[in-house]
C-alpha cells in the first residue's frame, strides 16, 4: 500500500471508533515512509509498533517525534549464535542497541516478545526475565503457533511455566484484553500469551487486522473471511471502504469456542 492509502485507512478506522493502531510487519522500520505514516495518525488514536529493533539506534528519536508512543520488540534469545539461527541475521547487537535507544526516546512501556521454542530457546526464560527486569522491560512469553509445514516439533506447552510464575508471583493482575494474566515477580513483570486452543483469548479479542495487500482480516487464525478494502479506496468509494470496516467487524467471532456444556 502507498503512504496515503495507509493513512486514509487508519483515519477511517479512527472515524469508526477504533482507538488504537499497531504497526506490524514484516518489519515496519523498513518502510521509508514510516515517519510520514505516523504523522498521519489522528491525534485521538494511540499508536504502537512491533519491531525487531535493529534499526532503532538511528530511528527511535525520530519515530517518537513523529508520534510513536511505545513498542513491542521481537527478541527470541540473548545468545548471538541462537539469534542468527532463529532470525537468519547476526543482528543481536543492533537489536540490543535499538532497545536502549527506544528507552532513551521514551517509547515505553517496552514489551519484549519472546516466542518460546522447544529445544531452541526454552532454557532461556529465566535469563530473559532477569534481563527485562534489569532494563525496565515487560516480558511476554508467547506460545509458538506452528504453521502446517512440519514445525510443530518446536511447540511447547507454556502451562508449566505459567504455574511457576504464579507460584513465585508477589501479585497477579488480569488484563481485560483476553483475560490474560500478568505476573509480578522478583524478576519483573511477565505475561504469558497462550492463544493456541484458548477460547478466552478469542472470546475477548477486539482487534481487526489490515494485511499488507489491503484486506481486512477479522481473525488472526482465519483467511476465509477477508474483505478487500484497498480496492474500494483506490476507486474513490469512501462509502464502500466504511462498509468493509463495518462488515469485517460483523464477521469477527471466536475461532476457538468454549466446549458446550454436557447434556443432562
Amino acid at each position: 500500500m502507498k503512504t496515503h492509502e495507509v493513512i486514509e485507512l487508519i483515519r477511517t478506522a479512527g472515524e469508526l471508533g477504533i482507538q488504537e493502531v499497531k504497526l506490524t510487519g514484516g518489519e515496519p522500520t523498513l518502510r521509508e515512509d514510516l515517519e510520514e505514516i505516523l504523522r498521519g495518525v489522528p491525534p485521538h488514536m494511540h499508536v504502537s509498533m512491533t519491531t525487531n529493533a535493529t534499526l532503532l539506534p538511528t530511528l527511535a528519536d525520530r519515530l517518537a517525534e513523529a508520534g510513536l508512543e511505545r513498542i513491542n520488540v521481537d527478541l527470541p534469545t540473548l545468545d548471538e549464535n541462537r539469534y542468527q539461527r532463529i532470525t537468519g541475521k547476526p543482528l543481536l547487537k543492533q537489536a540490543m542497541e535499538g532497545i536502549q535507544a527506544a528507552l532513551r526516546a521514551g517509547l515505553t512501556p517496552i514489551k519484549i516478545n519472546m516466542v518460546v521454542l522447544k529445544g531452541v530457546n526454552a532454557d532461556e526464560v529465566e535469563r530473559m526475565m532477569k534481563f527485562c527486569a534489569e532494563n525496565g522491560l515487560i516480558l511476554q512469553l508467547i506460545e509458538f503457533l506452528p504453521p502446517n509445514n512440519g514445525l510443530s516439533r518446536f511447540w511447547l506447552d507454556l502451562r508449566p511455566i505459567e504455574a511457576m510464575l504464579e507460584k513465585n508471583a508477589k501479585r497477579v493482575e488480569v488484563r481485560e484484553m483476553h483475560l490474560r494474566r500478568k505476573y509480578f515477580t522478583a524478576d519483573g513483570e511477565v505475561e504469558v500469551v497462550r492463544p493456541l486452543h484458548n477460547s478466552e483469548f478469542c472470546l475477548h479479542c477486539t482487534r481487526l487486522r489490515l494485511t499488507p495487500d489491503g484486506y481486512l482480516k477479522p481473525c488472526l487464525l482465519r483467511n476465509d473471511n477477508l474483505l478487500d478494502v484497498l480496492g474500494p479506496l483506490r476507486e474513490g468509494n469512501g462509502g464502500e471502504v466504511r462498509r468493509a470496516f463495518l462488515l469485517a467487524n460483523e464477521r469477527r467471532e471466536p475461532y476457538f469456542k468454549p466446549d458446550p456444556s454436557p447434556e443432562r
